[in-house]
């Protein structure tokens, strides 16, 4: 039996090869937690076949924009190192993944070969949502109960106001300011871009919205800037999803005159491709195009030392 506690460091995962696309979104589309589909058991594998085939062209086109593979496994190691570093011997850490490897059924596995009988659930979501957080900690459970492993399980489910957190997100903020041609605050747009989420997911009770809200409130009175909006990325499909969307908003600020444009990927703790891509890539062409004359993408935090510190106190307090 370890005496050890296991922190698991909950992340989506992405694919480690241009090959990987399509298995990757596979895995994604059969999740129940996120598409609950009409008779779901009987119909899910249909549906994430087909749309895994569907979508596998478009998604290996970012994938091979940002060096044919997700970069978000690196960077969730790097994170867990470095927490394993800040905790010494106070608990061992693990990386689980959703959706691509290490997935959960073999960390569980491992988990149970080394004996552990406490277990602490730690996502790199800082806010809430059923399809992220929820649907890792169901699967957890799930797998779990599967192997017939019954630890004691406790989950941190959501840290979008720790001000180590806040901290970070602020110092990072003040460290790309300073890059612009014109580096005052006045004359730069801040974007706060979130990962969107369909509405009838809020309307249902889903507390993702107001925590983005809360930690976007924290940052723009930490900063004092003039001009910060919230807005909304990666939407999919005929669905509405939360307002307002990041191009969109990029159109808007570009028609009312801006010319220096800083985005800040605010759900995000890790870069992959929809920091590295969709905002790096694919929304600076629409700002350039739209006459942003200089747009920037901060990065995300990945193994910024103020969120090793939030994520350790996080570990603490649940320890304790």
């Amino acid at each position: 039996m370890n005496q050890l506690p296991a922190v698991v460091l909950l992340n989506l995962g992405g694919p480690d090869s241009l090959a990987a696309v399509q298995p990757f979104l596979y895995n994604l589309f059969s999740d129940p937690d996120i598409f609950k589909l009409p008779f779901g058991r009987l119909t899910q594998k249909t549906f994430a076949a087909l749309i895994s085939r569907l979508r596998q062209k478009e998604a290996a086109k970012g994938y091979a924009a940002i060096g044919g593979k997700s970069p978000l496994l690196e960077h969730t190691q790097a994170q867990a190192r470095a927490l394993q570093q800040a905790l010494a011997n106070s608990a061992e850490v693990y990386v689980c993944m959703r959706y691509w490897h290490p997935l959960t059924a073999a960390v569980v596995t491992r988990l149970k070969q080394r004996g552990h009988t406490r277990v602490i659930l730690l996502p790199l979501y800082p806010q809430y949502s059923n399809t992220t957080t929820g649907s890792a900690h169901n699967e957890f459970a799930r797998e779990c109960e599967r192997q017939h492993y019954q630890p004691d399980v406790r989950l941190i489910s959501h840290w979008h106001d720790h001000p180590a957190y806040l901290q970070a997100i602020v110092d990072s903020l003040r460290v790309e300011l300073k890059r612009f041609p014109d580096p005052d605050s006045q004359q730069v747009e801040l974007l706060l871009s979130a990962h969107g989420l369909p509405r009838k997911l809020v309307d249902a009770g889903d507390p993702y919205e107001a925590q983005i809200n809360a930690t976007a409130d924290a940052v723009r009175t930490r900063l004092g800037w003039p001009h910060i909006t919230l807005c909304y990325q990666s939407r999919v499909g005929p669905l509405e999803w939360l307002k307002p969307y990041t191009e969109e908003v990029i159109r808007t600020k570009a028609r009312a005159g801006t010319k220096q444009m800083l985005v800040y990927p605010i759900a995000f703790v890790s870069d992959h491709i929809e920091t590295l891509y969709e905002l790096g890539m694919t929304y600076a062409v629409l700002a350039q195009a739209n006459g942003i004359t200089h747009y920037r993408v901060v990065p995300a935090l990945n193994a910024h030392p103020l969120l090793i510190a939030a994520l350790k106190d996080q570990v603490m307090n649940a320890l304790h």
